[in-house]
């Protein structure tokens, strides 16, 4: 495929993020179990959060919000679980992200459809993320995207982080930080249908 018929977030995306390194999103890996004596650099995290907000979305709505976590709030939703105070304390870097939708359903809840392409534009923008953490310059960054897992209601984690609970909707929480061992040593859960599952070339 020639470059000029790549879609413009594609370019700026390989370009502004990937500059002249070779993209492998195979590193990218479910961490729970982080090295807590090192902090991933205010400049990785940025990087990161540009590659996230070039994410695809539809008549270009910008639908997700981050909350970076720092050691207070961090205390406070930790609070909001205690029976998981000691994994929760291992995890270095919280980032919570939440949809701004343009509409939603009678019920508040994201069922329109450009609800519904919202919520898929902010996912994506949280799988750029994570993709450009495992990225990162020297060893990689890893990341969990908790939702459910997290045992605590999103509607709380929404009043912690002062979300705007009649506009916004809860995504889950991002964990991020340098694993305990090298994202290159931790090995996948295997894809079960891999491509020859789910790719249909068509003439």
């Amino acid at each position: 495929m020639k470059a000029s018929a790549l879609p413009t977030f594609v370019l700026f995306f390989l370009l502004g993020f990937l500059g002249t390194k070779a993209f492998k999103p195979n590193l990218r890996r479910s961490v729970v179990k982080y090295d807590t004596s090192r902090k991933v650099p205010t400049d990785v995290i940025d990087n990161a959060l540009g590659a996230a907000i070039m994410a695809p979305n539809h008549f270009m709505t910008e639908p997700w919000r981050f909350y970076l976590l720092g050691p207070e709030t961090t205390e406070k939703v930790i609070g909001l679980n205690p029976d998981k105070r000691a994994m929760f304390e291992g995890v270095p870097h919280w980032m919570m992200v939440t949809c701004a939708a343009s509409e939603y359903g009678d019920d508040g809840a994201i069922t329109t459809k450009k609800g519904l392409e919202d919520h898929a534009a902010t996912s994506c923008a949280i799988q750029n993320f994570m993709l450009a953490l495992a990225e990162a310059e020297g060893e990689g960054v890893g990341s969990k995207w908790m939702t459910g897992a997290l045992g605590i209601d999103g509607e709380k984690i929404m009043e912690v982080i002062g979300a705007d609970k009649e506009a916004e909707r809860f995504m889950g929480a991002v964990w991020f930080g340098y694993p305990a061992k090298p994202l290159e040593e931790t090995k996948a859960p295997p894809r079960k249908k891999g491509l020859e599952g789910t790719l249909k070339s068509l003439p």
